[in-house]
């Protein structure tokens, strides 16, 4: 009974843009934490900002990592056992990622080629380039260093087109993989890569996305605005005090993956029953934030130095830090309104559109 009023109260292509107020503050969160890591650096301000809260900053990640595999398994749970649909998978993954992924990585490419004092070595080395061109999992830090979570992304996006090959069948993959994960962890020492690429606790954290797109598909989820607030409430906690608790990889997944499990669960039933309509500039900040997410970290390098060399090292750590971010957030949005979607379109008009199947 529980699982038909959940499906009747599932309107055909609901979207939750409620979940989009996570996206931006996760996005924000990361370029925080790099605001603060940069202007550790004794060239800038070779101080911390806010005491080192920052620090846990980061874990905006962890939260983007359960919402892709939410959002994958909401989206595409219908096309599961249906080969057919994997061509119109493919296209919307890779446009997803890869344009807006160029748009900034080809440019610094060819910056580190024109200065090759730039930099360390890995990002003038060719091998490196390519692997980070094509996302593939990587041994070294690719050339835009967030892109490392994109290799997690893609790699995950792949395996979801098996399971979409396979069937439903294939999803008991998903529990197997996980297993094995924690048996490495509690019985291994760190294993070197690849071993370490596919038995990291991160990638935990897709399969709790995934887990919760198929409860809710199935389930009416009971209070959920409590879940809501126990989420949020406990990954601000986390994130603001408990400084230490990613010196354990596992531990710190569980720490943030759990409560982005109930932000998300929580939302998603809310505007289920109900749609939440945001403000605008929610709206745009959550849309552009993979855009903030790849430029911030260019942006805040080429600031710093702009800023110092002004003369802005006078300024305390607090407002410098605060200052750089909120330009990097600004060109990120400008990214995502100017380049980011004409690039999309671009690619897409390259990428033939796969025939429609029934």
């Amino acid at each position: 009974m529980a699982g038909t009023a959940a499906t009747r109260t599932t309107r055909p292509g609901l979207k939750f843009g409620a979940i989009e107020l996570g996206r931006a503050f996760a996005a924000i969160f990361v370029v925080l934490h790099h605001s603060g890591s940069i202007m550790r650096e004794p060239r800038f301000w070779g101080a911390e900002p806010f005491a080192g809260h920052f620090r846990n900053f980061n874990v905006g990640v962890d939260f983007f990592f359960v919402l892709s595999g939410f959002i994958i398994t909401w989206v595409h749970r219908g096309d599961l056992g249906r080969p057919e649909r994997l061509g119109n998978y493919a296209r919307k993954r890779f446009l997803r990622i890869y344009p807006p992924y160029w748009g900034v990585t080809i440019p610094l490419i060819l910056l580190y080629l024109a200065f090759p004092a730039g930099g360390d070595p890995t990002k003038h080395d060719p091998a490196n380039i390519l692997r980070s061109l094509l996302l593939l999992p990587n041994p070294v830090q690719p050339v835009l260093g967030v892109a490392w979570t994109l290799t997690y992304e893609i790699f995950f996006y792949a395996l979801f087109a098996c399971i979409i090959f396979a069937g439903r069948r294939a999803l008991i993959a998903l529990p197997i993989w996980a297993a094995a994960i924690l048996i490495a962890y509690a019985a291994l020492p760190p294993q070197p890569f690849p071993i370490g690429f596919l038995l990291s606790p991160y990638n935990l954290e897709f399969m709790m996305g995934v887990a919760s797109a198929l409860v809710l598909a199935r389930y009416p989820i009971p209070a959920p605005g409590l879940l809501v607030l126990i989420g949020v409430a406990s990954f601000l906690a986390l994130m603001l005090f408990a400084l230490h608790v990613q010196d354990d990889p596992l531990r710190g997944r569980m720490a943030f993956g759990i409560p982005s499990v109930l932000f998300v669960l929580g939302t998603a039933e809310l505007e289920r029953r109900r749609p939440i309509r945001l403000p605008a500039l929610a709206r745009l900040l959550g849309a552009a934030s993979f855009a903030i997410y790849l430029v911030h970290p260019v942006l805040l390098s080429f600031g710093c130095q702009a800023v110092v060399r002004l003369g802005g090292r006078a300024l305390p750590p607090d407002v410098a830090s605060l200052l750089l971010a909120a330009i990097a957030v600004t060109v990120g949005v400008g990214y995502h309104l100017l380049l980011e979607r004409r690039l999309v379109a671009l690619v897409g008009r390259l990428v033939p559109e796969p025939r429609r199947t029934a």
